[in-house]
């Protein structure tokens, strides 16, 4: 049986262990996100310097959602072979797998389906990694949250067909890359319309 905390840091009970998700707690420069997002924040832009950790506390509080909120989320690289090297085979600067280390096998419902990159909770949802370069592969998922990483190099078509999805289910979108000097991109145009609003 699982039990969901409604509070920001969801308590999950499997058997007899007691699982505090999220699991790993945010930089300090960091905690802006989840305080945000926490506070009914539905898109976030994250500009931060190469190795500063977006994208494995941009995971980690995708993770943190999907226990909360039972639903399908994604977390999106430019392609997806940036997906499986970045987040599913990802390391931790200790050494652990990242989606080990933010997604605890207590949690979740079964093995992680490796061809498909794909974790089911023991709530019923489902958190996927992929590319921006195959986002077509995701149609028919209701989704709840997504992260956009390295969105300077996304495909913006992704956030296109899935905008409209998580304007229906009330979801949130996290849009992280390192700023490119020099170059306008859609994740500059959109970094700087967030620093207006």
């Amino acid at each position: 049986m699982l039990d969901v905390a409604t509070t920001p840091t969801a308590l999950l009970h499997r058997s007899a262990k007691q699982i505090q998700i999220p699991v790993l707690k945010p930089r300090k420069y960091q905690i802006g996100l989840y305080e945000y997002l926490d506070g009914g924040g539905k898109r976030a832009v994250l500009a931060h310097a190469r190795r500063s950790g977006k994208d494995v506390i941009s995971f980690n509080y995708l993770v943190k959602a999907a226990c909360q909120v039972p639903g399908a989320y994604v977390h999106m690289l430019p392609t997806i072979s940036q997906a499986r090297k970045v987040i599913w085979e990802g390391l931790t600067n200790d050494g652990r797998r990242i989606i080990d280390v933010c997604c605890p096998k207590e949690i979740r419902d079964g093995v992680a389906k490796e061809q498909d990159m794909l974790i089911r909770l023991v709530n019923g949802s489902t958190i996927r990694v992929c590319g921006s370069d195959n986002f077509d592969s995701i149609v028919g998922s209701n989704f709840h949250g997504a992260v956009f990483s390295e969105w300077a190099l996304c495909d913006p078509r992704a956030w296109d067909y899935l905008s409209p999805i998580l304007l229906a289910t009330n979801g949130f979108a996290i849009f992280i890359s390192t700023p490119r000097k020099g170059r306008t991109n859609h994740f500059a145009k959109l970094y700087a319309f967030a620093k207006q609003h």
